[in-house]
C-alpha cells in the first residue's frame, strides 16, 4: 500500500487496513476505500492490495493498529488538557498561526514553552541562541574554521526545523522567497537554518512585543487566498478542541 498511499494511517488507508484486518481480501471492496487524490491511482491500488495476508499477520496488524489508536486518543486527550490550560491566552494563537509554517498544534507549544510574553528573553536573539538556530563561527588566527550553529535546545531546534521547512514549501510567502534568494549562495541546509532563524525571531517580536504578522511576499495575497486560510485556520482550531469564536474574541479584545 505504501508504493501507493502517501500516508497509510490516513482516512482512506486506514479505512483499507480495518477491512484488510477482518480478512477482506476483495481488492474492489478494498479500494473503494480511496478519498480525494488516490481515487486518480485505482489501477495501481488495486494491483497494490492484491497480495494476501497470512492470519498471523493480520492478528500482528490488528495489534499495530489498536496502539495506533491509543496513542491517537492519548494525544487528544493531551490537546485537550494543553486547551484548558491555555485558556487565557488563546487569543494569541491565532497571531502565531499567521506565520508560514506554523499550525495551531505549534502555536501551543510555543506558547507553552515561551509564556505568552516570551518574558525569559530579554532580546529575540537571545530566544534564538537559546534555540540553536543562530549563525556560528569559529575562527583562529582570522580563519574561520566552521560556520555551525551551537547545539541549543534539541527539542526546540527540531520543532523549529520543522516550521522552517513549511514555511519554505508556503506559496508567495516572504520566508519562501527568502530562501530561494539565499540557496545559490548557501546552498539548501543553510538557507533552511537562515530561514529558522528568521522564525525565532518574528516568533519572539510576536509574543514580547504583541506585534501581528504581515506577509510581505513576492505578491499581495487575493481575498478569496485570504479566506481560504482563515476558513483552514478555523477547521484547525475546531480539531484542536479550540472554540473558534473565543479566539476571535480575544483576538478582537486584544487589538482593541
Amino acid at each position: 500500500m505504501t508504493s501507493v498511499a502517501s500516508d497509510p494511517f490516513g482516512v482512506s488507508g486506514w479505512a483499507m487496513l480495518r477491512w484488510i484486518v477482518q480478512g477482506e481480501t476483495d481488492v474492489e471492496v478494498l479500494a473503494a476505500e480511496a478519498r480525494g487524490a488516490m481515487r486518480k491511482k485505482e489501477a495501481q491500488l488495486k494491483e497494490a492490495l492484491a497480495g494476501k495476508l497470512e492470519p498471523a499477520y493480520r492478528f500482528l496488524l490488528k495489534q499495530r493498529m489498536e496502539q495506533v489508536e491509543w496513542l491517537r486518543r492519548q494525544i487528544s486527550e493531551l490537546n485537550d488538557e494543553l486547551t484548558r490550560a491555555m485558556k487565557e491566552h488563546v487569543g494569541v494563537l491565532p497571531r502565531l498561526s499567521k506565520i508560514p509554517g506554523v499550525d495551531v498544534y505549534a502555536a501551543q507549544e510555543l506558547l507553552a514553552e515561551m509564556g505568552p510574553g516570551a518574558a525569559a528573553f530579554a532580546a529575540a536573539n537571545q530566544f534564538a541562541s537559546w534555540v540553536g538556530v543562530c549563525p556560528g563561527s569559529q575562527e583562529s588566527a582570522g580563519v574561520c574554521y566552521s560556520h555551525r550553529s551551537a547545539k541549543g535546545n534539541r527539542y526546540w531546534r527540531r520543532l523549529q526545523c520543522q516550521m522552517a521547512w513549511a514555511a519554505i514549501h508556503a506559496k508567495d510567502s516572504f520566508l519562501a522567497g527568502w530562501f530561494g534568494r539565499l540557496k545559490p549562495r548557501i546552498e539548501g541546509k543553510g538557507a533552511a537554518w537562515a530561514v529558522a532563524h528568521r522564525i525565532a525571531k518574528v516568533i519572539w517580536l510576536i509574543l514580547h512585543e504583541g506585534v501581528e504578522y504581515e506577509e510581505k511576499g513576492t505578491a499581495p495575497l487575493s481575498a478569496k487566498t485570504l479566506q481560504r486560510k482563515l476558513r483552514r485556520l478555523m477547521k484547525e482550531f475546531a480539531k484542536a478542541g479550540i472554540n473558534p469564536q473565543d479566539v476571535m474574541a480575544q483576538a478582537v479584545a486584544t487589538q482593541g
